[in-house]
């Protein structure tokens, strides 16, 4: 299987966990959250909700494992970055920062902190799923 392919099916993996999790987040608080308003912010579609969500999925599927397959080599220099879970745990953050900075919208204080819990732990997982899938297929 070629890297680009395997980048891909570590994709599909990492993005169904991710969207999982922010399902999760969406049902456990009642829609309050705002996931999918947010994340079509994040992609500039604020209006375009089901548009926003689709690019976001497709470039969790197509973009981010090419650039973390890309730039996986640089993550291994970092402190634990031999073990392929620190790489993509480091990845998942990065992403998680990038989210934030691009997609917070207007909540509420007891909101903000469910809803930095709730990407974090998107973020990270689908980080961890992606380099754990990805080194799987190799």
């Amino acid at each position: 299987m070629t890297r680009f392919f395997r980048s891909i099916g570590a994709g599909v993996a990492a993005t169904t966990v991710m969207m999982g999790i922010f399902l999760f987040m969406q049902v456990q608080t009642r829609s309050k959250l705002g996931a999918p308003e947010a994340i079509a912010r994040f992609v500039g579609m604020s209006e375009h909700q089901y548009i926003g969500l689709a690019i976001f999925i497709a470039v969790g599927i197509l973009v981010w494992p090419v650039v973390f397959t890309a730039i996986e080599g640089y993550l291994a220099g970092l402190p634990g970055g031999r073990d392929a879970a620190i790489r993509g745990v480091v990845f998942g953050l990065l992403l998680w920062i990038a989210f934030l900075v691009l997609g917070t919208g207007e909540l509420t204080w007891p909101f903000v902190v469910l809803y930095l819990l709730f990407t974090l732990i998107g973020h990270l997982a689908y980080g961890f799923t992606l380099s754990i899938v990805h080194q799987r297929l190799a």
